[in-house]
């Protein structure tokens, strides 16, 4: 059955070609995904099993819950949890065999001690602090683990990572100063493996790819200015579900914050603040009926919004749907209108509107 719900239309092919751009990208390097945030908004489970069929086998979430989620569906695979080890969730991370981040030194003595007791020494990864001032080890804290290389040598696989702060502006000379410290201590933790770059930092060049890197808003289609290669993903569609006759002079939405100078037919659809649209956008936002760019009107209600289609009111129909972005304003441009980043818009498009892949 049709609902008059609005649809967060995700273009699997397009995902597809990202992935294998970073990765042909990125030659020699493994390529894992970042999937926190439920994959950025675009289903967590889906998003996972569909690289998985791609050739990914190493993810990354944000929290536990996270990662026990992709868990419930997905067995075989590596899952990192960036924000680390809290205390009591040994158990949990060993029983479903997942990686927490190790961000403190406090966090090392607990994880290596309980996976002591266990006799389990598969997989450790170790986050390093170069200048996001975030998490990860501190300075001050590596001399303290330089002196437990004997447990950190009882590990099947350890992997080094740390976090660039600026990454998106590739002429920013943090990003290379960064790098400089984290080679400095691969230098002094010889013989891992290393992961230094996310979605900005694989294009900043080849010395940035080391072993591993971490895509995240490049496979989903933000930012598409790191590659002319890289493809539209998402595309946020809502259907008119009224029309109304202004007269000029009337005004529209909350406050009457905008008012017609002359007579003219108006849509509203299901879309609103609730559903992440900011409401910042309002009276300077735009939604596209084919190719045709129709303006939005009125204050951002929480469920609705008001669209100016005069220019297509003999052919538009209640039931058809408008693009608020995708192939006509994409996600980049969308976040510039409305003051935030990509990130932002993506993760932050309710439940109330239906998830559906294609191609």
């Amino acid at each position: 059955m049709q609902f008059s719900h609005s649809k967060l239309l995700i273009n699997l092919k397009n995902l597809k070609n990202n992935y294998q751009v970073i990765k042909n990208f990125c030659k020699g390097s493994i390529c894992s995904a970042v999937v926190k945030a439920n994959a950025y908004g675009l289903g967590d489970a889906e998003i996972s099993k569909f690289l998985i069929k791609n050739g990914c086998n190493d993810f990354w979430v944000a929290n536990i819950s996270e990662a026990l989620r992709i868990k419930q569906s997905i067995s075989k695979i590596n899952i990192y949890v960036f924000n680390g080890l809290n205390k009591g969730e040994e158990e949990l991370f060993y029983n479903n065999n997942l990686i927490p981040v190790i961000n403190t030194f406090d966090q090392f003595q607990r994880w290596t001690s309980f996976l002591s007791k266990k006799n389990s020494y598969d997989k450790l990864i170790i986050q390093f602090d170069t200048g996001m001032c975030r998490s990860g080890i501190q300075f001050n804290e590596v001399e303290k683990l330089k002196q437990n290389r004997k447990m950190l040598n009882k590990f099947k696989d350890v992997i080094l990572m740390t976090h660039l702060a600026c990454a998106d502006d590739k002429h920013n000379e943090y990003n290379s100063l960064q790098k400089k410290r984290f080679l400095k201590i691969s230098k002094e933790f010889p013989g891992y493996r290393y992961s230094l770059a996310a979605s900005g930092g694989i294009f900043l060049g080849k010395d940035y790819h080391l072993d591993m890197v971490r895509p995240g808003i490049a496979l989903y289609g933000g930012r598409l200015f790191f590659n002319k290669k890289l493809k539209n993903v998402v595309s946020l569609n809502s259907p008119v579900i009224q029309f109304n006759q202004l007269k000029k002079n009337e005004t529209a939405g909350y406050s009457r914050t905008y008012k017609t100078n002359k007579n003219i037919l108006t849509a509203t659809i299901p879309l609103g603040y609730a559903d992440g649209i900011k409401i910042g956008i309002s009276n300077k936002g735009f939604v596209y009926y084919g190719s045709t760019k129709l303006p939005m009107i009125g204050r951002i209600s929480m469920d609705l919004m008001i669209i100016n289609i005069t220019k297509v009111k003999d052919k538009i129909r209640v039931g058809d749907h408008l693009e608020i972005f995708g192939e006509n304003f994409k996600l980049d441009n969308f976040a510039k209108l409305s003051n935030t980043l990509p990130y932002d818009i993506i993760t932050s498009v309710s439940e109330r509107c239906r998830r559906v892949y294609v191609n």
